[in-house]
């Protein structure tokens, strides 16, 4: 699904319908202004368009990943000690909570910059 979004964003092709059909122009919905005029296009760039659709993606997956840092580290130390020690839990939380605040502030600082372009 991410590389359809890709394709459409750098103005690459979907693939064509049959031969016998005329492909149909993509037609988008804009609003226009009371006065009646549209309003002038936005070149958007593809890197734009990339961070757009690649932003979300990355703050899931510090999400993610803190998630899995946290149970795995935890699990692994107790199967192979066979119990819990302090400063091994610490440092789990420790890195864990690093990742969430990552993902917080990837979310975070996209929104912002998505809004102000």
């Amino acid at each position: 699904m991410f590389h359809k979004n890709l394709l459409t964003s750098f103005g690459g092709v979907l693939p064509q319908q049959p031969s016998d059909s005329s492909p149909q122009p993509i037609h988008r919905i804009t609003l226009v202004p009371p006065g009646g005029e549209a309003p002038p296009q936005k070149k958007t760039s593809p890197l734009f368009d990339l961070l757009a659709a690649a932003a979300p993606r990355c703050s899931s997956f510090f999400a993610e990943a803190a998630v899995l840092v946290l149970v795995l580290t935890l699990l692994d130390r107790f199967m192979l000690k066979g119990r819990m020690e302090l400063n091994w839990v610490v440092s789990a939380f420790s890195i864990s909570l690093t990742l969430l605040a990552a993902s917080i502030a990837t979310d975070f600082s996209v929104r912002r910059w998505l809004q102000r372009h």
